[in-house]
């Protein structure tokens, strides 16, 4: 995190049911250009939704950027 712009972890271990609910929703969202923030909250919220448990072991370090203005897909 110190070197990069944003890195998105788990805190503890995760269940592979939250992991795989977390990482579709942030992909999707990434590929459909949306913000590293907007990823990330929507694969948390998406494990929410799910009704699963880890929703708060998602992390998202950015100590060098904002992540709101960080985005990979230009459409």
């Amino acid at each position: 995190a110190q070197h990069i712009d944003c890195v998105a972890g788990m805190s503890e271990e995760i269940g592979d049911t939250d992991a795989r609910a977390f990482a579709a929703a942030f992909y999707e969202a990434l590929a459909y250009g949306r913000s590293v923030r907007t990823a990330f909250d929507l694969g948390r919220n998406r494990i929410d939704l799910y009704g699963l448990k880890d929703e708060d072991v998602p992390q998202l370090l950015a100590p060098n950027s904002d992540p709101a203005t960080v985005s990979f897909a230009k459409l």
